[in-house]
């Protein structure tokens, strides 16, 4: 059985001391992280990229359904863990893949674990895929998860939504390729997926700056500044892309 990662977010020791016993229980799962906050929940995620991130959803600051948005594309399968039942419809709509009542039953917890490995598991319907290479290994993630390709020598950084990996190939033959494209070319060497976009600043004389969900910034180049522009200004929120 494939080992799960899993990362606790909890504001409360003993509720992350309880579910770190009941998980001890559980086959092939390993907490990798602890957190107490939003924001350290965000940064662990990043950091770890875990299969499981059991969210409590009364967390200091912001609840859990912003802590959850707030982690963008570090996200893995989400437990929502609360005293709350009257949360559950709310959880599920955010695409949670099951909500846990505290303190957390061993039995409910496990099957909450098994439908996630399941999820994990799950092959993504539809649409083409790219084949990089991750660490040695060879394997094909969905396009419509990737989110940053970035041109690196010979060749190309496929960033996606659990993780990275390399394609030997050139930025211009991958996106001439991609019928439709749904990438944003930025500059020589990256091209973005305007849905992974948070904002955009600066302007054309001075230079123009996407932030990523992420929190990275990346520079736009002045020949793609006009396009870039078009694409986000005068919109709240970036403009998805046709997948």
């Amino acid at each position: 059985m494939e080992l799960l990662t899993a990362l606790i977010v909890d504001d409360e020791p003993a509720a992350r001391r309880d579910l770190e016993q009941v998980l001890a229980t559980i086959q092939d799962v390993r907490i990798v992280a602890q957190a107490s906050d939003a924001a350290a929940a965000r940064q662990m995620a990043r950091r770890h990229r875990p299969d499981l991130i059991f969210l409590d959803i009364q967390l200091p600051g912001v609840d859990g359904f912003t802590a959850l948005q707030q982690m963008g594309e570090s996200r893995g399968c989400v437990i929502f863990t609360t005293a709350y039942a009257q949360f559950a419809i709310q959880a599920f709509e955010v695409g949670a893949t099951d909500y846990l009542l505290k303190p957390v039953d061993e039995e409910r917890c496990r099957r909450a674990v098994e439908r996630a490995r399941e999820n994990l598991r799950r092959p993504e319907e539809g649409g083409p895929l790219l084949e990089i290479e991750d660490h040695g290994t060879r394997t094909r993630v969905p396009l419509r998860s990737v989110r940053l390709i970035t041109a690196s020598g010979n060749y190309l950084v496929v960033e996606h939504e659990r993780g990275s990996g390399l394609m030997r190939q050139t930025l211009e033959g991958l996106l001439t390729s991609l019928e439709p494209n749904p990438f944003l070319r930025i500059n020589r060497h990256q091209a973005v997926r305007p849905s992974a976009v948070q904002g955009l600043s600066g302007n054309h004389q001075r230079g123009l700056q996407l932030l990523l969900r992420d929190e990275r910034e990346l520079k736009v180049s002045r020949r793609r500044a006009a396009e870039v522009s078009a694409c986000f200004r005068g919109s709240a929120k970036p403009r998805p892309p046709t997948t």
